[in-house]
């Protein structure tokens, strides 16, 4: 028994069964966590109905942000298990890993963006005013990102295309074998 465990163990069989069912919590908790902000958040949309005129704006801009955090959470947790749980083919691949990241950054984009548009139409209602910049720093963040992104697929698009040539130049070696 203690030499098939010290064989997985060589393998790396053990490490990747631990990674494995470690991720799988952790995706489990991020899940659970997304359900209940979104279970808040719907407790926040029926307070619209019962709260009076500045309560139903308040309650409203309060689920819509948190439904907006709730959806980036879950996202993530479908990313670790892609990524980790149940891996697909070479994760490695330049195409799958700029997939992934660009999908997960896009979601933390348009969450930052909804946030930022929450704040807007709170600020401008409540008149506070003096509180705009903040607004636009969260747009300016953004920003950043979007152009951060824009930076990464620049680059990364001409690598996975050298790394795709390289690989068809392989198969038609293997081909002639």
């Amino acid at each position: 028994m203690m030499r098939k465990i010290y064989k997985w163990f060589l393998k790396g069989k053990i490490l990747i069964y631990l990674v494995r069912s470690i991720s799988f919590i952790f995706c489990f908790t991020l899940g659970s966590i997304s359900l209940f902000v979104f279970s808040v958040a719907g407790t926040h949309f029926a307070k619209v109905g019962a709260g009076g005129n500045g309560d139903k704006l308040s309650y409203l801009f309060t689920s819509i942000g948190l439904i907006a955090v709730a959806v980036a959470v879950l996202d993530l947790a479908v990313t670790i298990f892609r990524e980790m749980v149940m891996p697909e083919g070479d994760k490695r691949h330049p195409s799958r890993v700029r997939g992934s990241l660009t999908r997960f950054i896009m979601i933390v984009i348009i969450a930052v963006l909804i946030e930022g548009l929450i704040m807007l139409f709170k600020f401008s209602e409540t008149e506070q005013i003096h509180l705009l910049p903040y607004v636009f720093l969260v747009f300016a963040s953004a920003l950043i990102l979007i152009i951060g992104l824009g930076v990464y697929i620049k680059i990364t698009v001409p690598i996975e295309k050298l790394v795709e040539k390289g690989e068809e130049n392989n198969s038609s070696f293997k081909n002639l074998d």
